[in-house]
């Protein structure tokens, strides 16, 4: 049996596309179609999250009360926190990410500009492009322009 087979299997008609089947909730016959799962997200911070579900058990212990009858709840609640302060974290790297990308972009469009302005301005003024292509000295207490070499 291959991959595919063995999938199918376990997972049964979930992973198959394009194919609907009931589920029974409350009166016999009702049902909605489910969909086929078509990706599952990569698993980040695991260890993290671990430790923010047992602090809080821990915290619970610390303060001399009985375990929770309802520890399920809890680790629901903790885990749709830690989900939520993932995706923030993911759309601010995405939003600096954006911004440096623009002022990079800016910059690199300022020094294009001025580039290209020197050159205008070597081709159209004869005085200028001396002034550029030359180093200024100071000789006997005066400003004097030097060819560079």
């Amino acid at each position: 049996m291959g991959v595919v087979g063995a999938a199918v299997r376990g997972f049964g008609k979930a992973l198959l596309p394009g194919i609907k089947f009931k589920k029974k909730i409350g009166n016999k016959g009702s049902g909605k179609a489910i969909k086929a799962i078509k990706s599952v997200p990569i698993a980040k911070r695991l260890t993290d999250r671990r430790k923010d579900t047992e602090s809080i058990f821990k915290i619970r212990q610390d303060a001399g009360g009985k375990p929770s009858t309802r520890i399920g709840e809890t680790v629901k609640k903790v885990s749709k926190i830690n989900t939520e302060y993932d995706k923030k974290i993911k759309d601010s790297a995405k939003k600096i990410k954006s911004h440096n990308r623009r002022v990079i972009g800016a910059g690199a469009a300022t020094l294009g500009g001025a580039v290209g302005a020197m050159e205008v301005g070597k081709r159209k003024s004869p005085k200028f492009k001396k002034f550029v292509e030359s180093s200024v000295t100071i000789k006997d207490g005066k400003l004097k322009l030097k060819p560079k070499k």
